[in-house]
């Protein structure tokens, strides 16, 4: 009987969910019912996330998921339906983590329960919301989002940011005193057997690992050109929306391709395959120069080297806990000589590693976690 006395909470996604928010499930489950209702676009992407406590509601619309112009009709299905399903669920908390999914919210928690609680986790802002300079109509659209964001952030309980840089986007329309911050570090049970896999898999050549979802590829076809005749691996897993790399890596020997993998079940055994990790991603773009990825936190638990992009927030903390590299993002060359160094200077790739070990009692998850279900629990 107490299952039926706890709130409801639901994760309200524009995709299926991503590590980062089963984390969240796993970290709420004890204290509510969990829902997730989240939308399947189609493609290669699918794949069941493997939390039998959840209660799970697919909308399943296909839509063109590297073009938001031509995702508009599809998105104004998922709004309808996720909208219907949230009126069946009736959430006492909806945490969602993108624009479009705060529109379902907002509307909800406007028109339905004003007493609904909504979390609003910000990993990345999307460039639609960012001041990066656009074309007609994208302007267009991007004035009319920015405009909708800022009425409907008033309806925000709690939000929650991967970065801190992001504030700068919500500095004085939103109260910070509602706000906390979360590094995307990952569970470090998944990397229990780290060394072991390490120790198993130590017979190779120098590798470096670029693992998650596919995209920036120029900047992945530079670190291909870079690692050219250099007798070293390129290890990739991820989903890829296409199939460049992976036809690539059948006419490259020294391309690893696994493609799209099960994190909870595979991270850790990839890192243990790679001598330094490759997170270098195109900083024209404002999302690029503020945000920061799991693989920063991922990176400095598997004592790995990271190479980064220049002029980003990720480069300068990178450069603070002396960690990794930072490159031009569009420079082969310095990708190049910084891989080349990693390999080849012992006395610095050591000085990384260890400074990486350094930084891990800092960067242990548990605190985190624990400070954000206390304030999820402290919104009743």
């Amino acid at each position: 009987m107490e299952k039926l006395k706890k709130k409801k909470y639901t994760f309200l996604v524009n995709f299926t969910p991503p590590p980062r928010l089963i984390k969240r499930m796993d970290l709420v489950k004890d204290d509510f019912n969990v829902f997730v209702v989240y939308w399947d676009k189609g493609g290669e992407d699918k794949y069941d996330f493997k939390r039998d406590f959840v209660t799970k509601e697919m909308i399943d619309i296909e839509a063109d998921k590297s073009n938001p112009m031509k995702r508009l009709i599809p998105t104004y299905k998922f709004f309808k339906k996720a909208y219907e399903s949230l009126k069946k669920i009736k959430p006492d908390v909806i945490h969602v983590q993108s624009y479009d999914a705060l529109e379902v919210a907002y509307k909800y928690k406007k028109n339905v329960d004003l007493n609904t609680k909504i979390i609003y986790e910000v990993p990345d802002i999307h460039r639609y919301l960012t001041d990066d300079k656009k074309k007609f109509p994208e302007n267009f659209v991007s004035s009319i989002l920015k405009r909708r964001e800022n009425r409907m952030i008033d309806y925000v309980d709690l939000m929650v940011m991967t970065s801190m840089k992001f504030w700068e986007h919500f500095e004085g329309k939103f109260n910070k005193d509602n706000l906390v911050f979360m590094p995307n570090i990952p569970n470090l049970k998944l990397f229990k057997d780290y060394h072991m896999l390490r120790e198993k898999n130590s017979d190779r050549k120098f590798t470096v690992g670029y693992i998650g979802g596919i995209r920036y590829i120029n900047e992945l076809k530079k670190l291909v050109e870079a690692m050219e005749g250099m007798d070293m691996n390129l290890l990739m897993a991820g989903f890829e929306d296409g199939n460049y790399f992976e036809n690539l890596s059948k006419t490259k020997d020294f391309i690893d391709y696994h493609g799209k993998f099960y994190y909870d079940d595979e991270i850790a055994n990839f890192y243990s395959q790679c001598d330094c990790i490759f997170s270098v991603y195109d900083a024209s773009m404002k999302n690029v120069r503020i945000a920061l990825p799991n693989k920063l936190y991922e990176s400095v638990h598997a004592e790995l080297p990271i190479i980064v992009a220049k002029d980003t927030y990720l480069s300068e903390l990178v450069e603070e806990w002396k960690v990794g590299v930072s490159v031009d993002h569009n420079s082969k060359e310095e990708m190049r000589s910084a891989i080349i160094r990693l390999r080849d200077d012992k006395e610095f790739y050591n000085y990384l590693q260890e400074n990486c070990r350094k930084m891990q009692d800092e960067l242990n998850p548990d605190k985190n976690n624990q400070n954000l279900l206390k304030r999820i629990k402290n919104l009743f």
